[in-house]
């Protein structure tokens, strides 16, 4: 069975060691009961700083934190959303 706490867990061990310790994580799953087409995935807020942004475009940071959740995409994580900060 599906634990959106567990999940939670999964993706702040891949996103922290990839872009450090400023992770704020959210379970939105909450506000999509009976969404039908979620196949057993949450959908998830990141908000993430990083160094590792600074001069990159946001649709670049972006393709990084998709690159770095890929493993639990479709199966434990239906939607991702996220706010790439860059540390300047």
């Amino acid at each position: 069975m599906y634990d959106s706490k567990e999940t939670l867990e999964k993706i702040r061990a891949l996103l922290v060691p990839a872009f450090g310790e400023q992770v704020s994580l959210d379970d939105q799953s909450r506000f999509h009961v009976g969404h039908r087409a979620a196949g057993g995935g949450g959908h998830f807020f990141a908000e993430i700083r990083s160094d590792k942004f600074n001069g990159l475009s946001p649709l670049a940071r972006q393709r990084l934190v998709l690159e770095v959740v890929k493993p639990l995409m479709d199966r434990e994580i239906h939607a991702f959303t996220m706010k790439c900060l860059p540390l300047e």
